[in-house]
């Protein structure tokens, strides 16, 4: 037998119910409630047990308290904030600041009370500008207004040696914006480290914003560096929890532009076993029996010694591995075909969070260079038999298939070969790294 929770106090199951009113549009904004003793009749309660429930919702920030008027739901016309906005690209001569711009565009009425002062800074602020004890910094406060409401602070704050007698300085607008002066100045920001914290109000900021009980706060902590890695600004954006949205916008970034490939060191032994087992994996997950067997470790501790086996890395990550060798196999080539110069592919795998940027393309443009630089003919490889798909592929690729060699106890043997030096170019050009 189950045993069952807690039962929920009246007042609670109160709350609970407006709560769930205004949730699903019952109870829209700006809506009237119903009074304390209308809530008690139909609970059939006191009037204290009612005034509690409201007080639960008052401190959630869903409702105010306009006395001698009565609850009413907390009108909510949010802000929407988008940290990522700070880098792009803005026009030279601007007529306003990009806040004051935003908001006209979108038929709100804004303003902002700016004050620049020179302070001794906290010490969150100084660490992470880097600042020795005793150095000051030029602070830009300022008061962001929209419809009449106080909706955020946003506090900037510089090294004082940095933007001493410049615009900053000015408890003024400045249309082109801070981060322009800053570059003017010859400290542009390249980078910039966001940290979002949630929390309640200091009493300076719920004096500032004009906040209500109940009321959280996200916390938008901003650093931005140059080029060379010296932080130029720390800004702390407060935003009531009831007036903002915060978006961001991401995307999948490309491989770069230069990926590098390098040869694999003794230590990258368990990197190629993950590439293998996650590709094998891949593979298993759509109906395919290729490679559904234990990658023959020792086989490659001696291609890494030999300088056979290589890495493929995206900014220092391991995304994709190749085994390239001048041994033909037996099995499957014939002693004439042997005896042709030529470079053997072995062990090709994407990881398959970068598939579809033709890396595997790339990986064999890579070897058919190697195999031209080498004074090698062709650039060979052995396929399963029975991956169709695969075979394609390699067709595509500007591969011939040979034939298929049916070898006892091997599942390969569809040969395909191309001249050495053939490129075909869809993929991102590889560079050697050491």
């Amino acid at each position: 037998m189950g045993v069952s929770g807690r039962a929920r106090a009246l007042y609670q199951r109160i709350a609970d119910k407006i709560r769930s009113e205004i949730a699903d549009g019952t109870l829209g904004p700006g809506a009237r409630l119903p009074t304390e003793a209308e809530i008690a009749e139909a609970w059939d309660t006191t009037r204290s047990t009612a005034v509690q429930g409201l007080k639960v919702l008052v401190n959630e920030g869903l409702i105010i308290s306009d006395r001698p008027r009565g609850y009413f739901v907390r009108s909510r016309r949010p802000m929407v904030y988008r940290p990522q906005g700070e880098f792009r690209k803005r026009p030279l001569s601007p007529e306003m600041d990009g806040f004051l711009t935003e908001m006209a565009q979108e038929g709100r009425e804004a303003s902002q009370r700016i004050e620049v002062s020179v302070i001794s800074p906290a010490r969150d602020v100084r660490e992470r500008l880097k600042l020795s004890e005793g150095e000051l910094v030029a602070v830009r406060r300022r008061i962001r207004i929209v419809d009449g409401v106080p909706y955020n602070t946003n506090d900037s704050h510089f090294p004082l040696k940095l933007v001493q007698n410049s615009e900053i300085m000015n408890p003024d607008d400045i249309a082109r914006g801070a981060n322009v002066v800053l570059a003017e100045l010859g400290y542009e920001q390249v980078r910039a480290l966001d940290e979002i914290q949630i929390r309640m109000p200091t009493p300076d900021e719920a004096d500032r914003l004009q906040l209500g009980p109940g009321t959280p706060v996200a916390v938008h902590l901003c650093t931005g560096y140059t080029q060379d890695g010296k932080p130029v600004r720390t800004v702390m954006n407060v935003l009531p929890g009831d007036r903002h949205v915060i978006t961001y916008e991401r995307s999948k970034p490309p491989l770069g532009s230069n990926p590098a490939i390098r040869p694999a060191r003794e230590d990258d032994l368990e990197t190629v076993i993950e590439l293998w087992d996650h590709a094998a994996s891949w593979l298993r997950d759509r109906g395919s029996d290729q490679w559904q067997y234990p990658p023959r470790a020792e086989r490659i501790k001696e291609n890494i010694a030999a300088g056979e086996c290589w890495i493929i890395e995206d900014d220092g990550v391991p995304v994709a591995t190749i085994t390239v060798d001048d041994h033909a196999d037996p099995d499957f080539w014939t002693p004439e075909e042997a005896a042709e110069t030529a470079l053997y592919v072995h062990r090709m795998a994407v990881r398959r969070d970068v598939s579809g940027l033709e890396l595997g393309s790339s990986m064999l443009d890579w070897a058919s260079q190697l195999a031209a630089d080498q004074g090698k003919q062709w650039l060979r490889l052995d396929a399963w038999r029975d991956n169709e798909r695969l075979h394609d592929y390699y067709g595509s690729r500007g591969f011939t298939h040979i034939r298929t060699v049916e070898a006892s106890g091997r599942r390969s043997g569809a040969l395909f070969q191309r001249p050495a030096g053939h490129e075909r170019g869809l993929g991102p050009k590889l560079t050697v790294s050491p």
